[in-house]
C-alpha cells in the first residue's frame, strides 16, 4: 500500500523531468530547422564537424582551383594574342621580302623597302616588351617566379607536382625569331679567333683563312670584342659573312688598322649589310653591325630574309599550337575541378545539412509531449490536494 505524502511528489518529479527532456528535444529541432544544419556544434557530431571541416577545406581549394585553371586560360589567351599580331607582321614582311627580291626594283626602292622591314621588325620587339598580364611581361622571356617565362599555375586544392601546370612562353622578339643576329651593336660578338682556319665564337665571328704569319700573330679581347694583331708586316686573308678579304703590307700598327677596316669598308655586300669597321686604340680594330637577317637591299639578301622569315613563322606557328593545346587542357581541368567540388559539396551536405521532414517530425512530436508533460505536471501537482479532505473535520 502506497504512503499519501505531500513532501515528495514522485508524479510532479516524473513530469518535470520529462517536460525538460522534451523541452531540450524541441529546441534542437528548432535550431536544426532554423539554420539548416544537422550539425551546429561540436556535441551534435564530434567526428562530423572534423570531417565536414575538411571537406570545406578541399571544396574551398578546389574552388579557388578552378578561379586559378580560368585565369591561367586567360593568360594564355593574352600571350596567344600578341603571337598572332606578330603572324601577322611576319607576313608582311615576307610580302616585302618577296617584292625586294624582283629586280625591277631599284636600290632606292629597295632602301624603302627595307625601311618597312626595319619598322615592322622594331614592331615586334614592341609587341615582346609591352604584352603583359596583371603587369608581368609575357613575351620577352622574363615573366614568371623565376622570370624565365615559365609560368606555374597552381590548379589543385592541394599540394604536389599533379596540382601544378607549368606553362612555358617563349621570347618572340625579333632575335628570337632568328630575324637579326645583331642590331645596332658594335663590338659584339664580333672578332677573329686566334686559330687560322677557325671560326671565332659568337653569332658573326669572323674566320681567318689564311696567313703570311703564324696564327699567334692575331689575339683576341673578348671583353671588348676586338681584334688585335701581334705582329707588323703580315699579309692574310679572312671572311665575315662568306665575304672573303685580304688585308696586306702591314707595315706599321697604324697601317695595320687601317688595311684591315679599309678591306671591311669597301666591300658593298658587306655595306649592303649594315657591316663597318673602324681603328680603334692600340691594335685593334672594332667591327659593328647595324642589321644582317632582315636586309632586302639586294636580291640575293631579299632571297635568304624570305627563307629566315619562313623558319620565324614555323617557330611562332609552333609556340602558337603548344598554347592553344595548354589551354584546351586547361577546360578539361575546370570541368573535372567543378565535378570534384560538385561531389564535395554533395557529401559535406549529407553529413552537416538537416534533414528538414526528419526534424519537422521531431518537432511536432516534441510540441505534443511537451504539452502532455505539462497537462501531467499539472495533474500530479493537483493529486495532492486530497490530503486536504482528511484534515478536515
Amino acid at each position: 500500500m502506497m504512503s499519501l505524502s505531500i513532501g515528495t511528489n514522485t508524479g510532479a518529479l516524473m513530469a518535470a523531468a520529462s517536460a525538460t527532456y522534451v523541452n531540450k528535444d524541441m529546441e534542437t529541432s528548432m535550431e536544426r530547422l532554423s539554420t539548416g544544419k544537422r550539425i551546429n556544434s561540436a556535441a551534435d557530431d564530434a567526428a562530423g564537424v572534423a570531417i565536414a571541416s575538411r571537406l570545406t577545406s578541399e571544396i574551398r581549394g578546389t574552388n579557388q582551383a578552378i578561379r586559378n585553371a580560368l585565369d591561367g586560360q586567360a593568360l594564355i589567351d593574352t600571350a596567344e594574342g600578341g603571337h598572332k599580331e606578330v603572324e601577322n607582321i611576319l607576313q608582311r614582311m615576307r610580302e616585302v621580302a618577296v617584292q625586294a627580291a624582283n629586280d625591277t626594283n631599284g636600290a632606292s626602292d629597295r632602301a624603302n623597302l627595307q625601311g618597312e622591314m626595319d619598322q615592322l621588325t622594331t614592331e615586334i620587339n614592341r609587341i615582346s616588351d609591352a604584352t603583359t598580364w596583371a603587369g608581368q611581361k609575357l613575351l620577352d622571356g622574363t615573366g614568371g617566379t623565376g622570370n624565365d617565362g615559365k609560368f606555374s599555375l597552381h590548379i589543385g586544392a592541394r599540394t604536389g607536382s599533379s596540382n601544378i601546370l607549368t606553362i612555358d612562353i617563349e621570347t618572340i622578339g625579333a632575335t628570337s625569331l632568328g630575324l637579326i643576329g645583331i642590331t645596332d651593336a658594335t663590338n659584339t660578338n664580333m672578332f677573329f679567333d686566334g686559330a687560322q682556319g677557325t671560326s671565332g665564337a659568337g653569332a658573326v665571328a669572323p674566320k681567318i683563312t689564311s696567313s703570311s704569319a703564324a696564327a699567334t700573330a692575331f689575339t683576341v679581347n673578348e671583353a671588348t670584342d676586338t681584334i688585335t694583331t701581334t705582329a707588323d708586316a703580315i699579309e692574310y686573308t679572312f671572311s665575315i659573312f662568306g665575304e672573303e678579304l685580304t688585308a696586306t703590307n702591314h707595315a706599321t700598327p697604324a697601317t695595320s688598322q687601317s688595311n684591315i677596316a679599309a678591306s671591311i669598308n669597301n666591300n658593298a655586300a658587306l655595306q649592303a649589310m649594315g657591316v663597318s669597321a673602324a681603328a680603334g686604340s692600340g691594335r685593334d680594330v672594332n667591327i659593328s653591325v647595324a642589321q644582317i637577317r632582315n636586309s632586302v637591299s639586294t636580291n640575293t639578301f631579299a632571297l635568304n630574309t624570305i627563307k629566315n622569315i619562313d623558319s620565324a613563322i614555323t617557330t611562332l606557328n609552333t609556340q602558337r599550337a603548344d598554347l592553344g593545346a595548354v589551354s584546351n587542357r586547361l577546360d578539361n581541368t575546370v570541368s573535372n575541378l567543378t565535378n570534384i567540388s560538385i561531389q564535395l559539396e554533395g557529401g559535406k551536405g549529407r553529413i552537416e545539412d538537416a534533414d528538414f521532414a526528419a526534424e519537422s517530425t521531431s518537432l511536432a512530436k516534441s510540441q505534443i509531449l511537451q504539452q502532455a508533460s505539462t497537462a501531467m505536471l499539472a495533474q500530479a501537482n493537483a493529486s495532492k490536494e486530497s490530503v486536504l479532505s482528511l484534515l478536515q473535520g
